[in-house]
């Protein structure tokens, strides 16, 4: 049987709090392209939290693409990447890294239509989903990726199980204003997950796809531990209807032992 961590939808991860804090002060320029960061006992004094949360953030900006590490030297803020179309330049923006550790491209499953990666790229059956949601204010990482201003963000977790036990797990950020466009019932779950694992690929134009390695797997899906190793793959996804408007932006991760990524060319 599987152990459940703290499941409470109103106490904000304290990481989570703390890398949204160092994307905007990269954003606003006080740590600038190509700079240092100041060393983690530094940071984590002045941010008044405990090494290992700092490290838990610092693993989200590096694996956005954000920062990089210089083994014995420090975290450096990369440089931005320039990107082509409006589709790549959300998938660069949310998760791109260096071209050995990511792979990004527009997607559509081999019969011409998309599918959601974790049934894509999961190696094991799965058998159930277990989902969670909360409505909270956009962050600016949240708000860069939308490209729009929204008032708020359904933030929705989903742990996909195989035989009891949790393998891959996927976070889900949809605007507000969608939710009553197309009329999607909050008060039932079973309509939310239904939106996110069919109906926003069926109605979607096309989507935009950034694989990534990972490390963050086991942290990001809080309430279980999906692997006993500390290596994933994380697939970066943002949908997009006809007019070029992102109707969901996601992350999903699934540990490199049961990752597979086939091609069709």
């Amino acid at each position: 049987m599987e152990t459940k961590t703290d499941k409470s939808k109103t106490k904000k991860l304290k990481h989570v709090k703390i890398y949204n804090e160092l994307y905007e002060l990269i954003q606003n320029g006080t740590y600038e392209p190509g700079s240092q960061l100041p060393s983690e006992t530094t940071l984590s004094a002045t941010m008044n939290v405990s090494r290992m949360t700092l490290r838990k953030a610092l693993t989200l900006l590096r694996e956005d693409g954000l920062i990089k590490d210089v083994q014995g030297v420090g975290h450096f803020v990369r440089e931005p990447k320039t990107a082509g179309s409006r589709g790549r330049k959300h998938a660069r923006k949310a998760g791109s890294a260096d071209a050995e550790d990511s792979a990004s491209d527009e997607t559509l499953s081999s019969d011409g239509s998309m599918t959601h990666p974790v049934h894509d790229y999961c190696q094991e059956e799965l058998d159930s989903v277990e989902l969670d949601f909360r409505i909270e204010p956009p962050s600016k990482s949240i708000l860069d990726n939308f490209d729009h201003y929204t008032a708020a963000v359904v933030i929705v977790d989903r742990w996909y199980k195989h035989e009891g036990h949790t393998i891959a797990y996927s976070l889900s950020f949809i605007p507000i204003e969608l939710v009553g466009r197309l009329q999607i019932d909050l008060n039932s779950t079973d309509a939310l997950l239904e939106f996110l694992e069919h109906t926003c690929y069926e109605q979607g134009h096309h989507c935009s796809r950034c694989v990534t390695y990972s490390t963050a797997g086991n942290f990001s899906a809080k309430n279980y531990k999906l692997s006993s190793h500390d290596s994933f793959l994380m697939t970066q996804e943002n949908v997009y209807d006809e007019n070029e408007e992102i109707l969901v932006v996601s992350k999903h991760y699934i540990p490199a032992e049961v990752f597979e990524l086939k091609f069709s060319i």
